[in-house]
């Protein structure tokens, strides 16, 4: 929506007898309405530190706010305030998902988060201790096999202050997923973590539950991270009405073949 309005700006104001090519649109975002963003918004913008990550899910909210005001001040949107607040706040699913479910009679927060690389687990780890500060964490995590999982390791060692014991691993029902043989063989430290090598045992699914009870016993945040392919199985044993591919669909995909792959 937002691009689509800059792109009638563009062609019709700043270019109307030239070429609107993708690329020339691209510079013309990343150049004036960033400039637009430092000019205007300037204030609401804060000083990220070198030794601190970028949270591009920030920067690129607050470049939507400025390109929906600068669409509204040159009159080609109608949009209140609160309409540009309500829309740029929403999430799709394991985006920083927040939540929280009962456990025993106990609050306990939960995360989950598609990262599944260092840089995304490093951005990952810094937003649980801007959001969550002097909270422990417990950590539910699986990979794909393509990663690299010794990095990926150490930020979530890093996550739970190196006890390992608040690590839980897991194996995606998906073919690209890495076993928990290769998880531990690629970061040995993670040996002495939470996981099972029976098949109907390594699982989301059977990891969940007693993750939860710790963290509720532990008054800690349960955080779900590692891989995509995890988070539809999370999200179902969290009590979401998850909406699921049909057995046709998973059979293309090859995800039955998990095991013989």
């Amino acid at each position: 929506y937002v691009r689509t309005y800059i792109r009638t700006y563009v062609c019709m104001h700043v270019r109307p007898s030239g070429t609107c090519t993708h690329t020339y649109i691209r510079t013309y975002i990343r150049t004036y309405v960033r400039m637009y963003v430092r000019t205007y918004v300037g204030t609401r913008i804060e000083e990220v530190k070198k030794d601190e990550a970028i949270d591009f899910d920030a920067e690129n909210t607050r470049i939507a706010i400025a390109s929906l005001e600068l669409l509204r001040n040159n009159g080609l949107v109608e949009v209140t305030d609160k309409q540009i607040k309500e829309g740029t706040q929403q999430r799709p699913p394991c985006r920083f998902e927040q939540g929280r479910v009962i456990v025993k009679n106990k609050e306990v927060d939960f995360v989950l988060d598609v990262a599944h690389n260092p840089s995304a687990l490093k951005l990952l780890i810094y937003k649980l201790k801007q959001n969550y500060p002097g909270r422990k964490k417990r950590v539910v995590a699986g990979f794909s096999s393509d990663k690299d999982i010794q990095k990926c390791a150490k930020y979530l060692i890093s996550a739970v202050n190196n006890a390992t014991d608040q690590i839980h691993l897991v194996e995606a029902a998906h073919p690209r997923a890495a076993s928990i043989e290769t998880i531990i063989n690629a970061a040995p430290i993670l040996a002495k973590s939470h996981w099972k090598l029976d098949d109907h045992e390594r699982s989301i699914t059977n990891q969940i539950e007693p993750a939860l009870e710790l963290a509720a016993t532990n008054d800690e945040v349960l955080v779900v991270c590692g891989s995509v392919f995890l988070m539809a199985a999370t999200r179902e044993a969290l009590g979401f009405d998850e909406a699921r591919d049909s057995d046709h669909i998973s059979e293309v995909a090859g995800a039955h073949l998990r095991h013989s792959q």
